[in-house]
């Protein structure tokens, strides 16, 4: 029977080697911030689960409710206000089990650089693309290479060659004033902030595109930036690789100000209580 199990710091959990969660990877997770201890952006990021979770048949018999009571749970017990709290849906036999954790808070770097990488490009007709999988290791090797090389992470192509994720978040710049992010045809991940932002940017009455883009676009970009549900939206300074080298002030510009902004006032509109201050 599918469970959920609430895994506190130090805790040790079993899981059967002969079994798909542990020995494939047969797996999906989301990872939320847990700001002043309020769970943000929690409606997105439950439907994303869910949705993910019905296209590999997943169990997943818990109303959002009973997720919501282990996740508090959780902070309660550890008195936690601070960090990052995970869900991780591993198919075990028939079933699958679902476990709540926690890790600290991902520190945000003085400085970002990316790494263009076109000798690894994503799958965009996998059909692990589109999900947040337990199969990571591909993503780990290319970070951990990436940073060895003094990057903050590898910027990511597709089979097509276009633009497409970093490792770690979805990626946006901007060009003449639009802002333009790699449409979801091209195997990205639908990250949760990549969402808020493009539903913030259009009710901020800025133009938008989803599209397509070679990685020589980035040259005509005033400003790029990244987001995943840990940090926010993250600016960069360069982006290199490939012949490619662009350094940018992409914190300063206008439009970047204006969606942080926007994103830190929606994050505290839609965040739920888990633990009273």
């Amino acid at each position: 029977m599918a469970e959920i199990q609430v895994v506190h710091p130090g805790q040790i959990v079993r899981l059967d080697p002969n079994r798909s969660g542990f020995a494939h990877g047969f797996g999906v997770f989301e990872t939320i911030k847990l700001s002043a201890g309020r769970l943000c952006f929690w409606g997105a990021h439950w439907q994303r689960l869910s949705e993910s979770a019905q296209a590999f048949d997943l169990a997943l018999p818990f109303e959002a409710d009973a997720l919501l009571a282990a996740l508090r749970s959780l902070v309660e017990e550890t008195d936690l206000r601070e960090g990052t709290v995970k869900i991780s849906l591993l198919k075990d036999g028939a079933d699958s089990r679902l476990f709540v954790y926690a890790r600290p808070t991902t520190p945000r770097p003085e400085s970002v650089r990316l790494r263009l990488d076109l000798d690894s490009p994503i799958n965009e007709r996998s059909p692990l693309a589109g999900h947040k999988t337990h199969n990571y290791m591909e993503n780990m090797l290319l970070l951990e290479a990436a940073r060895s090389a003094g990057y903050s992470d590898a910027l990511r192509v597709n089979t097509a060659g276009v633009l497409a994720e970093a490792t770690v978040g979805n990626l946006f710049f901007i060009e003449s004033g639009q802002l333009h992010t790699p449409a979801l045809a091209t195997g990205i991940l639908p990250g949760v902030i990549r969402g808020e932002v493009l539903a913030l940017a259009r009710a901020l009455s800025l133009q938008v595109e989803e599209g397509a883009y070679p990685p020589e676009r980035l040259q005509r970009a005033e400003a790029v930036f990244m987001t995943n549900s840990s940090v926010g939206i993250l600016p960069v300074d360069v982006v290199e690789g490939a012949e490619l080298k662009i350094v940018l002030q992409s914190a300063s510009h206008s439009m970047v100000r204006a969606l942080t902004e926007a994103l830190t006032a929606a994050e505290a509109k839609q965040a739920i209580l888990l633990l009273d201050d």
